[in-house]
């Protein structure tokens, strides 16, 4: 599965990065769960002109959807 890159940030933030990919492979949250806020990240997209804010919320929900597919895979 392809994930497309996160938006670029300043070194001092990269720390956020790594702690959301944490808190993503650390969730107890269902896959179902997980792709709900997935598509809820893509509506959110969808529905912001600002570039920043849509790549974001992309990049974000299709990590969560790989959360989801990787919880699948260990059931």
């Amino acid at each position: 599965m392809s994930t497309s890159p996160w938006p670029s940030l300043h070194d001092e933030d990269r720390w956020l990065l790594a702690a959301m990919e944490d808190r993503l492979r650390d969730t107890t949250q269902s896959p179902e769960q997980l792709r709900a806020r997935a598509r809820e990240l893509r509506m959110h997209a969808e529905q912001t002109d600002i570039k920043g804010v849509r790549d974001a919320s992309l990049a974000l929900a299709a990590r969560y959807e790989d959360a989801a597919a990787d919880r699948l895979a260990t059931r």
